[in-house]
């Protein structure tokens, strides 16, 4: 999804809560893909991962995922 421009990566949670942040890695900005069964946004460039609202749960990437108003 594009908003502002930009890529979003887009989460409905189990209770219909939309989160929206940028679909760019913040370690080297490459395209996080959401994990379902773990229920977070991946790098696969080198790893980082993410909440749904973009809070870093794992990095390299020291900062979170941008929050997006959609």
């Amino acid at each position: 999804m594009h908003a502002g421009g930009e890529r979003c990566a887009v989460y409905r949670d189990d209770d219909g809560q939309v989160h929206a942040v940028s679909a760019r890695c913040t370690h080297l900005g490459c395209l996080v893909a959401f994990n379902r069964a773990e229920r977070a946004w991946e790098c696969p460039c080198h790893g980082s991962r993410f909440a749904p609202d973009g809070q870093i749960l794992q990095g390299p990437a020291v900062r979170p995922l941008e929050q997006r108003d959609i």
